[in-house]
């Protein structure tokens, strides 16, 4: 019903949303105005493409895991049995070496911290990519129900707001 609605010539413009949605859901909302879709057609087109890509990276991360999990203490007993040496940086002192954090990992951590998987699935389409949060509530988190279903009720809730808003944008005074 909904492509129905859609020109002959915007059925790529479609698939140009719902791809875009899919990757980088902050991108889609206003490529979709841009390609003259109105109001109702951009949250369709973003959640859907939005929800296509937290289903598919979902199923990926967990192939990818799951082969991680199995291939990870060969690659590991092969690598550790090998006679090379391995360069270490050299210490001045006796304090540890800090690892370094960009604002982004910060933010991340914070919100795994504070807030469990509905931090992660409210940054997931607006901060994080949707492969990148798929992927990080995937493999933090166990019951694979609620996090579908806390990605996808961030992805329809965020397609809703980010559309609203850039139409509002969109509305030129008299």
């Amino acid at each position: 019903m909904f492509i129905v609605y859609l020109k002959a010539g915007s059925v790529f413009n479609f698939f140009q949303v719902l791809i875009l949605s899919g990757l980088k859901f902050l991108f889609g909302p206003p490529l979709s105005f841009k390609l003259g879709f109105n109001l109702l057609q951009t949250i369709l087109t973003t959640t859907i493409g939005g929800v296509l890509g937290v289903l598919f990276f979902f199923f990926l991360s967990e192939m990818i895991l799951h082969l991680f999990r199995k291939v990870w203490p060969y690659m590991k007993s092969f690598f550790i049995n090998q006679k090379k040496v391995i360069i270490k940086p050299i210490k001045m002192s006796n304090e540890k070496i800090k690892k370094t954090f960009s604002l982004k990992n910060k933010i991340i951590v914070y919100a795994r911290k504070k807030y469990g998987l509905w931090g992660i699935a409210i940054l997931t389409p607006i901060m994080l990519s949707i492969p990148l949060g798929t992927f990080l509530a995937n493999k933090y988190y166990k019951n694979k129900k609620s996090v579908l279903l806390s990605l996808t009720l961030s992805v329809v809730c965020w397609s809703i707001i980010m559309s609203s808003i850039y139409a509002i944008l969109k509305m030129k005074p008299f």
